[in-house]
């Protein structure tokens, strides 16, 4: 990721819709998954922006390739425990650190070469019992500016992160597709930003005056009931098998 982008996610992540709802989302499904008190690991958490809210159940433990990412996280962050400078595919922690890992838009990232050989790597740090949550851009042929600034090389189907996650020896308790609803608009973007390389922390702050954020609202509640198909987003979360 370009470090400009960092920059802009910390100022970006108290006001940008996207940051907001997808807090809520993530705190929605991993969040009573979290036992009180436990130790959680936000794996490739960059600024912190999607992941510090676990300290409000424990201590939160961000992990990332870049040193300014986590100088940003500890300005912005109190909540995070432990700030270490670590690749997410080799972890410097020791087998079943973690009651759960959060991991969010790293698979996508040309820096990490094997997505399955990571989500591995989570479940490792991870102890029995113990939850890995992912979550990526999805819509595999939906490449857009921002996934030019991002160094994104790719993009999942709901299919493929449950694939990771049952790849790596975790039962799938949860396999899901978020964001349907910027699909259409997306592709849109797709098309006219062809060849462009460009960011979108910085714009909409607010989703076209608080529509985006309500019909997110709206999603969140059917997804307490349901799983979506397909989304710009997709999640999957996995347990770590207890022994017999």
């Amino acid at each position: 990721m370009e470090l400009d982008e960092y920059e802009r996610m910390a100022t970006a992540e108290t006001a940008h819709w996207w940051y907001g709802t997808t807090r809520a989302l993530l705190q929605d499904l991993l969040g009573p998954r979290l036992p009180p008190g436990g130790r959680f690991l936000d794996a490739g958490g960059g600024t912190g922006a999607t992941g510090a809210w676990m300290g409000d159940a424990g201590a939160v433990v961000l992990a990332d390739v870049e040193l300014l990412a986590l100088q940003l996280a500890h300005r912005d962050h109190p909540e995070v425990d432990g700030a270490v400078l670590a690749d997410v595919s080799a972890l410097p922690f020791a087998e079943g650190s973690f009651d759960a890992a959060l991991c969010v838009t790293v698979l996508c990232h040309e820096l990490v070469p094997d997505p399955a050989a990571t989500v591995r790597e989570l479940a490792r740090a991870v102890r029995p019992g113990g939850y890995v949550c992912l979550m990526e851009p999805g819509v595999r042929r939906l490449r857009r500016a921002h996934d030019r600034v991002t160094h994104s090389a790719r993009r999942f189907s709901r299919r493929d992160l449950a694939a990771l996650v049952t790849g790596a020896g975790l039962e799938l308790v949860r396999s899901t597709a978020a964001y349907s609803f910027l699909v259409p608009p997306a592709a849109v973007k797709a098309v006219i930003e062809r060849g462009r390389v460009a960011s979108d922390i910085d714009r909409n702050e607010g989703g076209l005056v608080g529509l985006l954020p309500r019909l997110a609202r709206a999603e969140r509640a059917l997804l307490r009931r349901v799983d979506l198909p397909a989304g710009l987003s997709v999640l999957a979360i996995g347990r770590k098998p207890t022994p017999r």
